[in-house]
């Protein structure tokens, strides 16, 4: 099996554990909302079930390890440990402009609108579909 295929392999394994384990044991239920608490992080996990699937099926290009580009993805993985840490000790809405603008500035977004929209707009948007 090729690191492509295990990659494909991996990828929607993780995803079947976070759609039927993780998502049902760590999202309240709630029924006010015209969105369930529960809808968005399914339809993610479904997609990323769908592309791991079709990754382990058709495996394109060469898979290969690359010290510079892993570095990196740990750098977004331990932001998201510390966004949701930051979530926890000051709420969503203090911390996810914080969050979005220190990630837009790490991808190389300088324009001064798109930061702004991007700190004001996209937690707004979100919290408006979760919380109402």
């Amino acid at each position: 099996m090729t690191l492509n295929r295990l990659s494909g392999l991996f990828v929607a394994m993780f995803g079947l554990v976070v759609y039927f384990w993780v998502i049902p044991g760590h999202t309240e239920v709630d029924e006010s909302g015209w969105l369930k608490p529960a809808t968005l992080p399914n339809i993610c996990m479904i997609i990323i079930i769908m592309a791991g699937i079709v990754h382990f099926v058709f495996p394109k290009g060469k898979a290969e390890f690359d010290l510079i580009f892993s570095r990196r993805v740990g750098l977004f993985f331990v932001l998201g440990i510390l966004g949701l840490i930051l979530m926890h000790l000051i709420g969503f809405i203090l911390a996810a402009p914080v969050i979005v603008l220190v990630i837009m500035i790490l991808v190389g977004e300088r324009r001064p609108l798109w930061l702004v929209s991007g700190i004001i707009l996209l937690p707004a948007t979100l919290w408006f579909c979760i919380d109402f």
